[in-house]
């Protein structure tokens, strides 16, 4: 490895740690004590769904001298725990946190959308390690393109709509539901939008805007979706079935379907 890869390998390597931490330790110690923490599973299994996740993608459709050389392979699964670590400590200021809101006050709806965007931001970075390039820099530049639309995109949705104060105040698992299903569906499309062999930074973000916008669309759908789908005093409980699991397979169903109709990145 060159000089420049090992201070991205042990910089990635120490968020990593540093994140992961603080994600694990205290859900750890709630286990311990025997308290019933609703969610707390997703806090446990999420992270290695999706380790898992990049990993397939890095192995099949990755640079060649990345899936077929182990140390490169390695390289880039650090990379992105340190990547998604880092997005950890980022989602606090979109509204949710595992260690308050799961770990501490058991709030299940929260765990669900905490998964979908632990999710959601592996898929904006697994894109960024799709196709051929020069090298590390490449993948940072298009998976923080796709993940920063991501973060964009959600918060502008939330100042909206205040679908995390429904996720957090108001404990709706329908809405955190919606929200898990909406990130994934985000994610997939501009994780998609940012793959493909590396021309220039003027090519690649050309062909995320171009392949990338249905992301608005979407997020602009669920910003209407949301006017009626919160709880009201006359409907406290949403359903989950209806206002929970349907829209958000309707997310997920038309970023898939979008995304599959497209050409293939590699």
């Amino acid at each position: 490895m060159s000089g420049d890869e090992q201070v991205v390998l042990i910089a990635s390597a120490g968020v990593a740690v540093w994140a992961w931490y603080g994600w694990y330790i205290p859900a750890i110690i709630v286990e311990r004590l025997g308290a019933p923490r609703p969610g707390r599973r997703f806090i446990f299994l999420t992270p290695v769904v999706c380790a898992a996740v990049l990993f397939l993608v890095l192995k099949t459709v990755s640079a060649h001298d990345v899936r077929d050389v182990p140390r490169y392979l390695g390289f880039y699964l650090l990379v992105g725990a340190g990547w998604l670590g880092a997005a950890t400590k980022w989602l606090p200021f979109a509204g949710l946190s595992a260690r308050d809101d799961v770990v501490e006050r058991g709030n299940g709806a929260a765990a669900l959308a905490l998964a979908g965007a632990l999710v959601a931001v592996t898929l904006c970075f697994a894109g960024g390690n799709i196709g051929d390039g020069p090298g590390w820099w490449v993948v940072v530049f298009a998976a923080a393109l796709a993940t920063g639309t991501l973060a964009i995109l959600w918060l502008l949705l939330d100042r909206l709509t205040g679908l995390s104060d429904t996720v957090t105040i108001d404990r709706d698992a329908a809405a955190g539901i919606r929200l898990a299903g909406l990130l994934v569906g985000g994610g997939l499309i501009l994780g998609r939008a940012v793959a493909g062999d590396w021309v220039s930074i003027e090519a690649t973000v050309h062909d995320f805007a171009r392949a990338g916008w249905p992301a608005l669309a979407l997020f602009a759908a669920a910003a209407l979706v949301e006017r009626w789908a919160r709880p009201t005093p006359e409907r406290p409980l949403p359903s989950i079935i209806t206002l929970g699991a349907l829209p958000a397979l309707v997310y997920v169903g038309a970023a898939a379907a979008y995304v599959a109709r497209l050409r293939p990145a590699w």
